[in-house]
């Protein structure tokens, strides 16, 4: 009985602490679809486990489709195009995102995935799963190809969201040099130009036809994060091994259905985190909001 107790007031605890969380559509558990934009190294695994609920979501993370493949090289020797490879060395790297991306993988994953929710009709049931798309959006085409798909089958604009997880790209250099997989440092650089790029013309309005649903960007540098902690000053764990977040910084500049936001201080405040964060080089192809 002492240890029921506990157990419901532990669980009471982390219901209490366990409150900000970007929520799409007020948490609905079913027809959302997220892209999740950011430069490598941004950190979009750490906002999908700790600002966001991510356990709703499937997860298209085309970085862990790329470790399978040397996991079931080193157990069924299938692909030696990818045997022997050090993802510590940038090279090899690149040569396994060149050997996935002829493969294409990312597109027929996807497709089965799509297929298999029309035979089992999953949108007259009511329940198209979640999906978080984790990309760098350095092209808009990482959105524009896959939306026709994703109306085909029955997702709702006003369910399709835009979020870019913004990282000073410094920050981003350190975390992808202690990383398993070391991105080559022309890529990493382009992947966040190309973020911050295509990121202000959406902030700007510019939606992708068939998007509708909520905008917003998160701030993801170490001290714009908050948990909670315990009395020992050690932040609180999840369940899943995340932090209890206390406390993060991001905007909602657009609603699900609803218009963007256009406050000057808005739209001031976003500027001033691109140019505060992203690449220097990204900068030319960015206005400042006008007053």
């Amino acid at each position: 009985m002492i240890l029921g107790l506990k157990e419901y007031f532990v669980d009471k605890l982390y219901k209490q602490l366990d409150e900000k969380l970007i929520m799409y559509n007020q948490g609905k558990r079913y027809g959302q679809v997220v892209f999740l934009a950011g430069g490598a190294g941004s950190g979009k695994g750490f906002a999908i486990q700790n600002f966001m609920e991510g356990d709703k979501f499937k997860i298209r993370d085309v970085d862990e489709w790329k470790k399978a493949f040397i996991k079931i090289d080193e157990l069924k020797k299938k692909y030696p195009e990818v045997r022997g490879l050090n993802l510590r060395e940038p090279k090899d790297v690149f040569k396994l995102h060149m050997f996935v991306k002829k493969a294409g993988i990312k597109e027929n994953t996807l497709k089965v995935m799509l297929d298999d929710l029309v035979r089992s009709g999953a949108a007259s049931k009511g329940t198209l799963p979640n999906i978080i798309f984790d990309i760098t959006l350095k092209e808009i085409g990482d959105i524009t190809e896959v939306l026709p798909q994703l109306k085909k089958i029955g997702y709702d604009s006003k369910n399709i969201h835009v979020t870019w997880v913004l990282t000073n790209y410094h920050t981003a250099v350190k975390n992808n040099a202690g990383r398993e997989r070391v991105v080559p440092s022309d890529i990493l650089l382009q992947t966040h130009e190309g973020a911050a790029k295509t990121m202000s013309q959406i902030i700007k309005g510019k939606l992708p036809r068939g998007i509708n649903g909520a905008v917003n960007v998160i701030l993801n540098n170490r001290e714009n994060t908050i948990p909670w902690t315990d009395k020992d000053g050690k932040p609180i764990k999840t369940s899943a091994g995340g932090i209890v977040v206390k406390d993060f910084t991001y905007v909602n500049l657009k609603k699900e259905g609803k218009k963007f936001r256009r406050e000057s201080d808005v739209q001031q405040q976003i500027y001033d985190w691109i140019k505060d964060n992203v690449p220097d080089t990204a900068l030319k192809a960015i206005d400042e909001p006008e007053q």
